[in-house]
């Protein structure tokens, strides 16, 4: 999440960049109680699922008790595009 807030803080400012961050945390809260609810993405990558806060999609693969958050991508990108060149590796 640090990249996205850095990101964005470079763009508009320090102020808004937290508002965002804290808003897509508070929407992946659900997730962390039930990380296998989001629907599967396995045409993307392997064991990849995506949850939505509009309009931005939140990819994350869970790991044993952990959820690892891949992306966050606003739903105006070409996910295939990223995916052919790696962005959902780890």
């Amino acid at each position: 999440m640090a990249e996205i807030w850095a990101e964005i803080a470079a763009n508009a400012s320090e102020e808004i960049a937290t508002r965002f961050v804290v808003s897509v945390e508070a929407a992946f809260e659900p997730i962390r109680h039930f990380p296998l609810a989001a629907p599967l993405r396995s045409q993307i990558a392997a064991d990849l699922r995506v949850a939505f806060h509009s309009p931005y999609a939140i990819y994350y693969r869970t790991l044993g008790d952990a959820v690892v958050i891949i992306r966050v991508l606003h739903g105006a990108r070409d996910v295939e595009a990223i995916a052919g060149q790696g962005g959902f590796s780890e």
